[in-house]
């Protein structure tokens, strides 16, 4: 039976090997935190459509009478209008209250690492960040295929 032998990984390279484990998971974290506020969304926006879908009406007769109520003087209707669209809109926010609650440390926790772990990240791995103003061959190719679908 033949003897098993044993590599020793340099320092150096274990450590860049720990580096890019927790970056991978730092990716893995807000790749959870981002579709949990895409699932949490849908959700809010499923139990508000109909609340919303007035509000949006509301809003659309105030838009579309104005000139109108201009015309006629008539201050009274878009008093009225205004206040329900004030009620209308009431309503949506507390039904979305809890939904917002649960998305708001989702969304912080998103923005922080895209402006801070991240970037820090990179950093220790030996990452210059700059900014760029133009995409790269490969991005410009799945945008396009993207744009095809």
């Amino acid at each position: 039976m033949p003897t098993q032998q044993t590599v020793q990984i340099p320092e150096q390279v274990q450590e860049e090997l720990t580096n890019l484990r927790g970056f991978r998971d730092l990716l893995a974290e807000r790749t959870g935190y981002m579709l949990g506020r895409k699932v949490k969304q849908g959700e809010m926006n499923e139990a508000t459509k109909t609340e919303r879908k007035k509000t949006s009406a509301i809003s659309k007769t105030i838009r579309d009478s104005i000139p109108e109520w201009i015309k006629d003087a008539n201050v009274e209707e878009y008093e009225k209008q205004k206040k329900a669209y004030a009620d209308a809109s009431e309503i949506v926010s507390k039904k979305s209250k809890p939904f917002r609650t649960q998305i708001a440390p989702l969304t912080k926790a998103v923005k922080f690492m895209d402006n801070v772990a991240i970037p820090e990240s990179l950093k220790l791995l030996g990452v210059t960040i700059q900014p760029t103003f133009s995409l790269s061959d490969f991005m410009q190719a799945e945008l396009e295929k993207q744009k095809k679908n």
